[in-house]
């Protein structure tokens, strides 16, 4: 096997968390529905092992959740029944990985039929642990490893607590109220229920090891019934005992982030519980003021101003209760960020995107350099033939002295457009007067038939059009 096998329940709200997860995103990416299923390569439908389709299950849950209501007890005493919230955990979900990669169970037949085994396995598990709330479960192949996901629905329970239904969950609880009674404060009662929660944890993974894991696993066998021999054997039991103590380690992990998110979530709801209740006892002292407003218009203005202090405190009390809420929220949401982002980040990940960007900075400073030399090679080119054709030029008499005795007249209308574009008149001034004045100097000394022959000779010795003027001859230029 590749690793070991992996076991891990959460909690979700209709509310999303900072990760984005909520109850319908998790549904739908296990429907694997387009916009919520981005992070896997190639999707495909899953299977449904047991139970209903998550589409299904999203329905159940929207009605158990619309019927469901929650008796909360006022400052006054007094009590009121309300709708489930949407920061209330109302879906319990249970992830099983298996160590294989897809790849290999879907291409090789002994594979496969072990990973149903294993599948068999969960599924007992599954129902031995949550009976009637196991609402269904499904099977993804389209990652890496294989994997099952349970969904299970507390449909029994009026209040829709699903964190109820996690074992390690309901230790914690029942760990603290334990503590409380004893007369430990609440901090050392926190810590008590953290230690039950972990506790608990270790137990399920080791309750998973032994109903689906060793029953499973190739482990169980033996030396004698799989014909390894001793020392094969106690590899093998030792790559056990290994991924054990990793899969030990990584539900600790996975432990308390999961007992830092329910806190805080705990936090949230309590805090959300308590500014509901002081927004209700607010809007009691706003009707005993308008109350009192009405009875007053036939008493004594004493009376319509106590009237008016007491709906102005109340009013005041209000805006304190909101900011304190809001700015708790703000805390909690930035401490769940910020743990939440320091469980994802992998430094591998991060070294290997950094390499790429490396490699990709390289390669296109390459492609910049090769192109300026082209750039470079093709604008030298281009001069030198431009220089040619001019001195060509001043000898045909299309480039001649400007009147006015600076510059140079060129007939020919793309010749001139070019050398202005490449603004190479000045740099060329020089050479073309030498050019000229030496062509004078020549024809003083010739008859004007000799000079006639001679310039036809220049000119037909031109290179053809096309021919990379740079590389005329293994010697260079032609003169």
């Amino acid at each position: 096997m590749s690793g070991p096998q992996f076991f891990h329940l959460q909690n979700f709200s209709r509310k999303a968390n900072p990760a984005g997860q909520s109850v319908e995103q998790v549904l739908a990416e296990a429907a694997r529905v387009p916009r919520f299923s981005t992070h896997v390569p190639s999707p495909r439908s899953p299977r449904v092992v047991a139970g209903l389709h998550p589409a299904r299950i999203k329905e159940r849950h929207d009605a158990m959740v619309e019927a469901g209501r929650i008796t909360v007890t006022l400052a006054d005493g007094s009590t009121k029944e309300r709708g489930i919230r949407k920061d209330r955990h109302t879906l319990l979900t249970c992830v099983a990985s298996h160590p294989l990669l897809s790849s290999h169970v879907e291409a090789d037949a002994e594979a496969r039929r072990k990973y149903e085994t294993w599948v068999e396995y969960n599924l007992a598990h599954f129902q031995r642990m949550f009976g009637d709330k196991l609402m269904g479960v499904v099977e993804h192949l389209d990652e890496e490893h294989p994997h099952l996901h349970a969904f299970v629905l507390p449909t029994d329970d009026p209040t829709c607590s699903a964190r109820d239904l996690n074992p390690a969950w309901a230790a914690k609880a029942e760990a603290e109220v334990a503590a409380r009674e004893a007369g430990q404060d609440s901090k050392a009662a926190v810590k008590l229920g953290n230690a039950a929660y972990k506790a608990r944890a270790r137990e399920l993974q080791d309750e998973y090891h032994r109903e689906v894991g060793i029953a499973a696993a190739l482990t169980r066998l033996g030396p004698k019934r799989e014909r390894l021999s001793r020392a094969e054997w106690r590899a093998r039991k030792a790559a056990a005992e290994q991924d054990a103590l990793l899969l030990r380690e990584m539900e600790d992990r996975v432990s308390a982030l999961a007992i830092h998110e329910e806190e805080l979530s705990a936090t949230e709801e309590e805090i959300t519980s308590r500014l509901a209740e002081q927004l209700e006892q607010a809007a009691l002292l706003d009707a005993e003021a308008a109350a009192k407003r009405q009875s007053a218009s036939t008493e004594s203005d004493a009376l319509l101003e106590a009237a008016r202090r007491d709906r102005e405190a109340a009013v005041a009390r209000l805006a304190t209760a909101e900011a304190e809420a809001k700015r708790l929220e703000n805390r909690a949401r930035k401490k769940v960020e910020e743990d939440t982002a320091v469980a994802d980040a992998y430094p591998r990940d991060t070294k290997r995107k950094a390499r790429q960007l490396r490699l990709d900075a390289e390669r296109k400073m390459e492609e910049v350099h090769s192109q300026a030399d082209a750039y470079r090679r093709d604008g030298v080119r281009e001069a030198f033939e431009l220089a040619r054709k001019l001195m060509i030029g001043v000898l045909t008499g299309e480039v001649v002295s400007a009147p006015t005795g600076e510059g140079w007249t060129i007939h020919d209308e793309r010749l001139k457009r070019r050398v202005g574009e490449l603004d190479v008149a000045s740099s060329l001034n020089r050479i073309l007067q030498i050019v000229s004045r030496c062509w004078e100097l020549i024809k003083r000394h010739l008859k004007p038939a000799a000079a006639e022959a001679e310039l036809s000779d220049l000119v037909e010795d031109q290179p053809p059009a096309g021919r990379d003027q740079l590389h005329q001859s293994e010697r260079g230029i032609e003169p």
